[in-house]
């Protein structure tokens, strides 16, 4: 049975989102993957919240020009700007990734990377239980 842990990431102060995707892109993922090498997850989806650019003041404190389109909810409740599923064919695969990723060179190039796009004091991570997906018929 698969793993999988969803990333929710905010954009760094000072940042658009078009800059913060764009280094997500470009940046951010390839890095992951090269020094991940074999142990890069099955699959990395990233998911990004529809934003508008409108009059300052209609989002919320850290997107006041940039709301989220929210069709149940509040704006606070979408501040996030992303969130990436991450997939691994079992928990043992994703404990070898986590520990690769957490030895002390390869932890300061991820985040330093991360420093120029990413609020990393608000990201968050948790485990997903089971997936279960209905398909039309």
């Amino acid at each position: 049975m698969t793993y999988s842990v969803l990333i929710f990431a905010f954009r760094k102060p000072g940042i658009t989102p078009e800059q913060f995707k764009k280094h997500y892109e470009e940046s951010h993922v390839p890095l992951v993957r090269q020094l991940a090498g074999a142990l890069f997850p099955l699959s990395h989806t990233r998911r990004y919240i529809h934003r508008s650019e409108t009059a300052a003041g209609t989002g919320t404190v850290r997107n006041p020009s940039t709301p989220a389109t929210v069709l149940i909810g509040s704006q606070e409740e979408f501040d996030y700007d992303a969130f990436a599923e991450l997939t691994f064919e079992d928990a043992g695969a994703f404990q070898t990734f986590f520990g690769h990723m957490q030895q002390p060179d390869i932890a300061a190039k991820i985040a330093e990377d991360e420093d120029e796009f990413l609020d990393r004091a608000r990201m968050t991570v948790v485990v997903l239980g089971e997936t279960i997906e209905t398909k039309r018929a």
